[in-house]
């Protein structure tokens, strides 16, 4: 039986190769964690070599694209609002608009 040696080359050190079975290896992350902000993917080279003379190998390139979460608190683009209300105005009547300077979403407030 041949043997053969897997390596994977990843600069960033985010990903490492765990052996599942016998004959499987999975790619996991490791203790860094990942951030989108940071690096939208990552880009990892597998290699595979056999134990021949001359040993032959062959490599592959692996593209993690890194998912986001929301990971940020919206905010208010002030830090105080003011609004008027008329005497005995009806239940939902008024409205109040902010735009969140993050997300870009509506907030309504009434």
């Amino acid at each position: 039986m041949a043997r053969m040696s897997v390596c994977l080359h990843d600069c960033q050190a985010h990903f490492a190769l765990l052996q599942e079975f016998a004959d499987s290896l999975v790619i996991v992350t490791t203790n860094r964690l990942t951030d989108r902000e940071t690096a939208v993917r990552h880009q990892l080279t597998l290699e595979c070599t056999d134990s021949g003379q001359p040993a032959l190998s062959s490599h592959i390139n692996v593209v993690v694209n890194v998912l986001d979460v929301d990971d940020h608190a919206p905010r208010f683009q002030q830090s105080v609002y003011n609004c008027s209300v008329r005497e005995n105005s009806q239940p939902l009547e008024v409205t109040f608009h902010a735009v969140l300077s993050h997300h870009h979403r509506l907030m309504r407030h009434s």
